[in-house]
């Protein structure tokens, strides 16, 4: 039965793990997944499953039927396994990370290596390292690419060659990209096909693999479009009066004549959007009234929208009636995994067999494989099958008043079997500012709800998805109104007999660490300590130090989200307002961080010993931006739960 026929409740197969009743591990909530991004091949014969072991990730094939092992990709050193794709029926693309001898986490230096599943013919087809013989590799030599590849496409008509965008490698931060066709095989073939006209250019193709649109940023960091209409023989510039701030294309409809966006134009909040390449047609297709758009749901080539995701508190999806076998897939899957995130990962050539992926606040996630002819849906594996559901902690979403009357969303999550007390309170600030917290799966905050801590979680003002004006009523009040959302949301929680006054402590990373010591000095009664990791604790230095000012139009991006108001910087910086401090410090860092140098903890701690604080030092020399190593991971959560013990109450009140 074809899956245009599927019943609403599809039916499930079989389940390869079995459950098990015992507590979770603070390391098996945080290792990386066992098996992440399942992708089955053109034919639908093999399976292809990243997999960690040994400290990094491979690439495993099997066979789709039996599951039986193939061959695989494995890398030498300190390489290991990035992104990857299906180019063929037998041949895979893989993005090359390499760790460095003084950082944990590895980093894309741009390199493409490729593979059949059964380990033949392999062969690093470009980047730096092209022109040199791999000691325990079969990579072959050739000619060097000082440069930067980004898969575009993969070409599914053409069995030999794929789209790529080469950026060549120099200290300037104006690079522009180019359009690359590179043969998969060799790695020798590469033939230009267009320049982006400026910086950060971003390529897409039509439903042949052409190349129809580029968007870039000019100097002064406006938005630029070349597009390329079908059966045009210029590109076309257009102007930036036709469309909204945060312009973001995302496929090339199958007429080749127009192009999805995401959008803000002419509303508060991103929508999708449909404008014609000529430029001469924009029209809105949804946006919704409290929040953005999350992401759309593509179809399994990539070229086509699906559905569109909605997190108004929780997951919610809209699918297209238009989207023939897809989208009545997608539907079905919908029902049968109902209130769970869900996701397409990819489809067999002829759409018999599906690659599914769905999780939920309590599952980690775990993979399905749907046959449409047999109308079966079979789990192949959990992403992290020691966690357990019933080990877990399940999130609601909330929902206050901030100081001004503005709506606040967030999450709380009540500590794992405190029904009937209220437990301890810790308030987990995201990171960003611009970005948000969601309703899903997240290990920092099952660590501490399994540990005995409620979390509370706000998107304050500043975050990104709830439209353009609540993000911008964040810029430059990165020290005061921002903190005083999260003021305001620690009060409601009391209020609402969700915590405890004097047994509630404040923590977060990167910019959530530097609101949890600004908080902490704004309200020093509220918060019993604080935690902070890889923070920002003097804003003049993020001008001077790191790697954000120097980034193409980062300058100008700091000067929008914290200004260049001296008296304004220094009143917002946490290392001027320790005097106010009262809550003992938890500081934690990593050395190699180049978003938030060591020099803002090293200047906080000078603060603190003026002033003769209290304060504990945790600090790790090979670490960046947040701990990547899952034992300094272990080793940093395990040194939280037990400062968060020593200074809350775990006497809970009825």
């Amino acid at each position: 039965m074809r899956s245009n026929r599927i019943k609403a409740a599809l039916f499930l197969v079989c389940c390869m793990w079995a459950s098990s009743g015992y507590a979770v591990t603070l390391r098996q909530l945080t290792a990386p997944p066992v098996i992440s991004d399942i992708k089955i091949s053109p034919t639908g014969d093999y399976l292809a499953l990243k997999i960690f072991q040994d400290g990094k990730h491979h690439i495993q094939f099997m066979a789709r039927e039996t599951l039986v092992q193939l061959g695989g990709i494995s890398f030498p050193g300190r390489n290991e396994v990035g992104d990857y794709f299906w180019v063929n029926d037998e041949r895979v693309v893989v993005m090359i990370l390499e760790a460095s001898g003084s950082e944990e986490a590895p980093i894309y230096f741009g390199e493409l290596f490729a593979a059949n599943y059964d380990g033949s013919k392999s062969d690093l087809i470009f980047g730096y390292r092209a022109g040199q013989r791999q000691v325990g590799s079969h990579i072959r030599k050739k000619d060097a690419d000082f440069a930067w590849a980004d898969i575009i496409d993969v070409l599914p008509d053409d069995k030999r060659r794929i789209l790529i965008s080469k950026t060549s490698m120099s200290r300037a931060r104006n690079r522009t990209p180019e359009a690359i066709m590179l043969d998969s095989y060799s790695g020798v073939e590469k033939r230009k096909i267009k320049t982006s006209p400026y910086p950060k250019g971003r390529f897409y193709t039509d439903i042949d693999g052409s190349v129809r649109l580029v968007s870039s940023r000019k100097p002064d960091g406006s938005l630029h479009l070349h597009t390329l209409p079908d059966g045009a023989k210029k590109w076309i510039d257009i102007p930036e009066s036709k469309y909204g701030d945060y312009f973001t294309p995302i496929a090339i409809t199958d007429d080749k004549k127009s192009v999805h966006v995401l959008d803000n134009i002419d509303n508060d909040k991103v929508g999708l959007h449909k404008l014609s390449l000529d430029g001469e047609n924009y029209r809105s297709i949804y946006s919704h009234k409290n929040v953005d758009i999350t992401n759309l749901v593509m179809s399994t080539d990539g070229r086509s929208v699906n559905a569109i995701r909605i997190d108004d508190g929780y997951p919610s999806y809209l699918v297209f009636s238009n989207r023939g076998e897809e989208g009545t897939t997608l539907k079905a899957l919908l029902q049968t995994f109902s209130g769970e995130s869900i996701s397409i990962r990819s489809r067999s050539r002829d759409g018999r067999y599906w690659i599914v992926w769905t999780s939920t606040d309590v599952d980690p996630g775990s993979y399905y494989l749907f046959d449409s002819e047999l109308n079966t849906l079979s789990k192949l594996f959990d992403s992290r099958p020691q966690v357990k559901s019933d080990d877990l902690a399940a999130i609601e979403a909330i929902e206050f008043q901030s100081f001004d009357d503005r709506t606040i969303a967030g999450y709380f999550t009540p500590a794992k079997g405190s029904s009937g007390e209220i437990a301890p309170l810790v308030v987990l600030v995201h990171g960003g500012p611009g970005i948000r917290d969601y309703w899903g799966y997240d290990a920092e905050v099952q660590a501490l709800a399994t540990n005995g801590f409620s979390v509370l979680q706000i998107n304050f003002r500043g975050s990104k998805g709830y439209g353009k004006a609540f993000e911008v009523a964040g810029y430059r009040q990165w020290g005061n109104e921002i903190q005083k959302d999260i003021i305001a949301g620690t009060q409601w929680a009391i209020e609402q007999q969700r915590a405890t006054a004097g047994n509630i402590c404040i923590m977060g990373g990167s910019f959530g660490a530097y609101s949890a010591v600004q908080s902490a000095i704004l309200a020093p009664d509220l918060f019993t300590c604080v935690v902070a990791n890889a923070g920002i604790y003097d804003l003049s230095l993020l001008y001077k130090k790191g790697d954000v000012a120097y980034l193409y139009l980062g300058e100008s991006e700091l000067e929008k989200l914290i200004g260049r108001d001296k008296d304004e910087l220094d009143r917002f910086s946490p290392v001027n307002g320790i005097a106010n401090l009262r809550a003992p410090i938890f500081i934690a860092h990593g050395k190699r961080d180049r978003r938030a140098p060591f020099e803002h903890a090293q200047r906080l701690k000078k603060a603190l010993d003026k002033h003769d604080k209290d304060y504990e030092w945790f600090v790790k020399r090979r670490e960046a931006h947040g701990f990547y190593n899952n034992d300094n991971q272990v080793e940093y959560l395990q040194a939280v739960i037990a400062y968060l013990s020593k200074h809350l109450s775990k006497n809970a009140a009825r």
